[in-house]
């Protein structure tokens, strides 16, 4: 069997609300000259026409030719051909690229991807709720994401400031905390994805008013330019879990966060880091430090059943993120992952077990995404 040919689709998501974002999916398709089709996502927050490129123009004319199921074959060619390593254009087209060529390989030999990286430890992956139904405040989606089923939430450090004063958004988002922690009920797992935005006197108040609601995890409470500051947060709170790693790719970049202990919770993007396997490679790595993982994955349900088939394989699995962008997911979807009270069971599908309806992408075309911007009161930008 030989990979014949590339195709890349990308799918606009409109805005549902006032909260929830939108995304451009980018879906990719890898054909055989037998007939099989694989499907994978490399979906990124904006640099979307830049991964269209490096799979139609760089790695398309690099694999076409070559045995689709050598997957780690055609991945260390993508790694190590191109003189330039880790920028998150090339790390994201290699990531949903090598995902279609799992979808290839598990489609020939009629069997699911994650038997066929030594079978599942777990028979269901667990999915935590986010944001993203575009209803008018935080405590709604949380309530509302808890009559669904879901035991886990993530939200954001509340509405932002204009302009921009760290101190001020403290104080933001720990009344946003605690409305969703009401709104919620004592027993459901909330995080909160800081996105890298306060100073390290403002993440030591809000980690600190956090302790009483009880957080799973705290994602990025600090500049994520380097490990240096998670370090200090861990050593300063060594009873909250500090989480980050969805703006790093392959286990190289990992490599270092590990080692100095910059982190409870490792969050690797299927998307990003360098697809199914190579997140596998960093859940390996960070078992030997007792770090466990829960995937970044704000995307589409092509993502979605990758992280599946890898989450099924990973000893140090936490929780999965999973995005609702409604009605879009689903409708996509020939057939793919279903999510019923908060988990997902493992099927013997082949390949991701998931088809996509491609005349729906077509109907849905990509849609420039408006850039998060922050000033202070002075016009500068802040350190984040």
């Amino acid at each position: 069997m030989k990979i014949t040919n590339f195709r890349t689709h990308l799918m606009g998501i409109a805005h549902p609300g006032k909260i929830a974002p939108s995304r451009n999916w980018i879906f990719v398709e890898v054909e055989t000259d037998e007939g099989i089709t694989g499907i994978g996502e490399a979906t990124t927050e904006y640099h979307e026409q830049a991964v269209v490129t490096m799979i139609n123009d760089h790695f398309s004319p690099l694999l076409i030719g070559q045995d689709p199921t050598r997957v780690n074959f055609a991945w260390q060619q993508m790694q190590r051909f191109f003189w330039w390593r880790g920028g998150i254009v090339a790390s994201s087209a290699a990531s949903g690229i090598e995902q279609a060529l799992w979808d290839i390989t598990g489609k020939a030999y009629g069997q699911p991807v994650y038997k066929l990286l030594g079978g599942a430890v777990r028979d269901q992956v667990r999915v935590y709720a986010r944001t993203d139904l575009g209803l008018d405040t935080h405590a709604e989606e949380a309530a509302a994401a808890v009559e669904e089923g879901f035991d886990g939430f993530k939200f954001g450090p509340g509405n932002y400031v204009q302009p921009y004063d760290d101190e001020k958004q403290v104080d933001a988002a720990l009344c946003t905390a605690h409305e969703i922690r009401r709104a919620a009920g004592p027993d459901c797992h909330l995080m909160i994805d800081c996105g890298g935005i306060f100073s390290k006197q403002a993440a030591h108040r809000l980690i600190d008013g956090l302790r009483e609601i009880r957080m799973l995890f705290v994602e990025e409470p600090v500049n994520m330019d380097t490990p240096q500051g998670l370090i200090e947060m861990r050593q300063a709170f060594p009873d909250v879990r500090i989480a980050a790693g969805e703006r790093l790719m392959t286990r190289w970049q990992f490599r270092e966060w590990l080692e100095q202990g910059a982190v409870d919770v490792i969050q690797a993007d299927i998307s990003h880091c360098g697809g199914i396997g190579e997140l596998l490679r960093i859940a390996g790595n960070a078992e030997v430090y007792n770090v466990q993982i829960a995937p970044h994955n704000p995307y589409g349900p092509v993502a979605l059943a990758a992280n599946i088939q890898a989450a099924a394989c990973m000893q140090n699995f936490l929780i999965l993120e999973h995005c609702r962008h409604r009605p879009w997911f689903d409708e996509v979807q020939v057939y793919g992952p279903t999510v019923a009270n908060g988990v997902i069971q493992l099927t013997d599908r082949p390949g991701l077990g998931i088809e996509l309806d491609w005349d729906y992408v077509k109907r849905h075309p990509y849609q420039a995404l408006k850039l998060r911007t922050f000033t202070d009161q002075h016009g500068g930008l802040p350190l984040i």
